[in-house]
């Protein structure tokens, strides 16, 4: 008992009171912690790279539309001879136009300006009593030319797939020895191909490889 007296004399009523009104405070407070609403959790960040990819696949689709050019040399009977860059597939009817047309002489009738432009060729319009040699094939690519899908040197225009030898075939652009053996060789087994696109069927040729040959070969 003189312990829990002493105690009580001790704590006075100042602290009772300082406790009393303490406590509620500190409960309002505990519960206004507890009452907070959880923060909100972010469902989605974006990465760079998802930028990134995004990005990129934006590029890839330009350059799938993008139309591929060709450059195309233009003498001869023309108001405007030079070199033209035209969109790849343009026809011999569109390079002339881009000179400019054909001058009053011009003897288009030797000109096959209905054929497929390629790229690094030169387009020679005659003048009326003028006539090509045979070194000078209208529509043909030059003599030396670099580049894939370019035909070797002193390749014909177009090669008949059924009559030609191995050499003959071995001079095509993306066409080596063992390619233009195999044509041959399925050609004798198989009898003469009825279309150029049964070079299909040959081992080595596949549709990349037809598309880059299709404007030099025939049936």
């Amino acid at each position: 008992m003189h312990f829990i007296r002493d105690w009580w004399q001790w704590l006075g009523w100042q602290r009772l009171v300082g406790a009393g009104v303490a406590l509620p405070v500190a409960v309002v407070v505990v519960w206004w912690f507890v009452q907070l609403p959880t923060p909100p959790v972010e469902n989605f960040i974006p990465t760079a790279t998802t930028l990134v990819d995004d990005s990129l696949d934006s590029l890839d689709s330009l350059d799938t539309l993008a139309p591929l050019r060709i450059a195309v040399h233009v003498v001869g009977a023309v108001q405007q001879p030079g070199v033209y860059h035209l969109v790849a597939g343009a026809r011999g009817d569109d390079a002339l136009r881009a000179a400019g047309g054909a001058t009053p002489d011009a003897d288009v009738r030797q000109v096959n300006l209905a054929a497929t432009l390629v790229d690094g060729e030169q387009l020679i319009i005659p003048r009326v009593g003028e006539r090509l040699s045979p070194t000078s094939v209208v529509l043909n690519p030059p003599i030396s030319r670099a580049g894939p899908g370019a035909p070797r040197d002193n390749a014909p225009t177009t090669v008949n797939i059924n009559e030609a030898t191995a050499d003959d075939l071995d001079r095509l652009p993306g066409i080596g020895p063992s390619t233009a053996r195999a044509i041959v060789d399925h050609r004798t087994r198989n009898g003469p191909f009825a279309t150029v696109d049964d070079l299909l069927a040959v081992r080595g040729i596949g549709p990349a490889k037809l598309a880059e040959l299709r404007q030099f070969v025939r049936v």
